[in-house]
């Protein structure tokens, strides 16, 4: 007397968590590339628009570098807002991204409008 073998349910196929997370690290990793790149340079000319100091009212190259180099911090970190916007809301990055981001916009706005040097 033998006790024939119960029937087995089919067995699916699970797939793995991480092959389905796979195009989404992909694109949050090209994003945070193309976003550091933009934040180095838009704080580098942000940091060299504020280090540079006008000698007196002549100094007309040094107040044309500040405007310069404002701008130029001014336009990266507006060029990035957007790009780290939507990183942020299709969750391929976290929120904190936003934070640089905004100081940066801010500094370099800043030093383009309120802290430009009178000459």
């Amino acid at each position: 007397m033998t006790v024939p073998p119960e029937p087995r349910a089919p067995q699916t196929p699970q797939t793995p968590k991480a092959s389905s997370s796979r195009p989404s690290r992909l694109k949050g990793a090209a994003c945070a590339t193309l976003l550091l790149t933009g934040l180095l340079i838009s704080g580098a000319a942000t940091t060299v628009a504020y280090l540079s100091h006008p000698l007196g009212p002549w100094d007309h190259q040094a107040y044309d570098h500040i405007h310069l180099f404002g701008t130029i911090g001014l336009t990266c970190a507006l060029i990035t807002a957007p790009i780290t916007a939507l990183a942020v809301a299709r969750r391929w990055l976290r929120p904190w991204w936003l934070v640089p981001c905004v100081v940066l916009t801010a500094a370099a706005w800043g030093r383009v409008t309120l802290f430009l040097p009178a000459r």
